[in-house]
């Protein structure tokens, strides 16, 4: 026995109801039995012209990038976009989503987390001005019947019988997308067509049949920030971080690996304008406004904020990069924080750590990888 949904044959995980079995693997996103069938039916849109604006033009290498998906998606390939971050990778699949939608085909562009999920439809709605989009997610459905979707990986289950001739997804090496074996699945079969995953660090494993594009330079030309390693003992850090927040008199954020360490180092740094942020605190949206704003100077987090932000001018500093938590994926996401914007593209980025870890080696190797490669 397999469940048709995730493939689950663990019969620890197949439970009987009513003479049917039934899988557990998967029943967060509806019960599903072992004898259905999930093939999505398809259905076609009516063709028509289909226009988008930006409000600035695209690089050269997007430019590239946006026809090149369009080759792939006329050829039927599968395509992966290596997109540093800050470099605009939402933008360079519009001409894509304008030419499936102009086909009658129906397309969904989806990320893990609800809050990129509401910032990304605010951006595609402004752009498809005269497009039927459906925004999708825990707590929330809209228009879930139109042509284009925006949605949260979680809630591609109720997709399953319908799938999209397209899917666009976002952040796949993020939580909770990356390594659920459930999600992926689900997103296999709702994708009756072709896919494009974005990320800003796709490693071997992640690649299969796929064309893979790169784009390593950033809208405004700059090479990324290197992170700076500093080898101190735990017990100097704050100390370190006091002098470096003294020393810039800039906007910064301290990365720390756990919850219990924000308030720590918040009141150890109580001479300064400081707040803390997690999935335990509140007023976070607000705590980062105010950074944003200057009314604060620094904002202690977790790794809440690794992705999906930009902060003007901000200086990031990595407190206990020796941790485990601290992976090469999250310190590139950390570190692409840093020099975001064209009126600072440049900045700092400082890992504080009581040894040289294999993944702060292997992060500031990729990174300087990256802004030496000729694409």
């Amino acid at each position: 026995m397999e469940c048709p949904r995730c493939h689950n044959r663990n019969v620890n995980r197949l439970y009987k109801l009513n003479g049917k079995y039934y899988c557990r693997e998967c029943i967060a996103f509806h019960r599903v039995f072992v004898d259905e069938k999930i093939v999505p039916e398809g259905f076609q849109y009516p063709s028509k012209a289909v226009q988008y604006h930006l409000d600035f033009e695209l690089s050269a290498s997007q430019k590239q990038i946006s026809r090149q998906l369009v080759e792939n998606y006329q050829n039927q390939l599968h395509s992966l976009v290596l997109a540093v971050c800050g470099s605009g990778k939402t933008e360079i699949v519009f001409e894509l989503i304008q030419y499936a939608l102009e086909q009658g085909h129906r397309v969904c562009f989806c990320i893990p987390r609800k809050e990129l999920v509401k910032e990304l439809y605010q951006r595609i709605y402004h752009s498809f001005r005269f497009v039927d989009i459906g925004l999708v997610y825990g707590g929330h459905t809209e228009n879930i019947e139109a042509q284009f979707i925006i949605c949260t990986m979680h809630q591609l289950y109720r997709f399953e019988s319908t799938g999209f001739d397209l899917i666009i997804a976002d952040e796949v090496d993020a939580f909770p997308f990356y390594g659920n074996r459930v999600l992926q699945e689900i997103f296999t079969n709702c994708c009756r067509g072709n896919y494009v995953k974005l990320s800003a660090t796709f490693v071997k494993e992640d690649i299969h049949q796929e064309e893979l594009l790169i784009m390593n330079r950033r809208y405004h030309g700059y090479d990324l920030p290197v992170p700076r390693l500093m080898i101190c003992p735990r017990c100097l850090q704050i100390f370190i971080i006091h002098l470096l927040l003294w020393k810039w008199k800039k906007k910064v954020i301290i990365y720390v690996p756990f919850v219990k360490d924000v308030d720590k180092v918040v009141h150890q740094l109580r001479c300064f304008r400081v707040k803390g942020v997690s999935s335990m605190h509140k007023h976070n949206q607000e705590n980062l406004e105010a950074l944003k704003n200057g009314d604060i100077d620094v904002i202690v987090s977790t790794t809440l904020l690794e992705r999906g932000i930009t902060v003007e001018d901000v200086q990031v500093i990595v407190y206990h990069g020796e941790d485990n938590l601290f992976d090469c994926r999250t310190l590139i996401q950390i570190a692409g924080r840093v020099g975001r914007k064209i009126s600072h593209p440049q900045g700092h980025v400082y890992i504080l750590s009581c040894e040289h870890t294999s993944s702060i080696r292997q992060c500031i190797h990729t990174i300087k990888d990256l802004n030496t490669m000729n694409v």
